[in-house]
């Protein structure tokens, strides 16, 4: 298995991005980066992701037990091929 953190600059992740569940099919969009401190990492950031409701498409709303994604575990996601992410700066990631 490849060392994902070796590609976690390749991804830039910025406000407006559009990433897409491959499991679920829905559609979600960055809103907001934010940091917290840690006591052991030091910097830990998260994003707010606003998604769609696979029910009700196009409408989107917020999921509470998802709202906040970690961004190194949103990276590997996008690495692992489980999240397919689009830069609103025309960025992409495929291995």
């Amino acid at each position: 298995m490849r060392d994902p953190s070796k590609y976690y600059d390749d991804i830039d992740l910025c406000r407006g991005d559009i990433i897409i569940d491959s499991s679920t099919g829905c559609i979600g969009f960055l809103v907001e980066r934010t940091r917290h401190i840690d006591i052991i990492l030091d910097d830990v950031y998260f994003w707010n992701i606003t998604w769609s409701d696979p029910t009700q498409v196009p409408k989107f709303k917020h999921f509470s037990q998802s709202n906040y994604v970690e961004e190194i575990y949103l990276k590997n996601t996008i690495i692992l091929g489980i999240i397919t992410w689009q830069s609103i700066n025309g960025g992409t990631f495929e291995l």
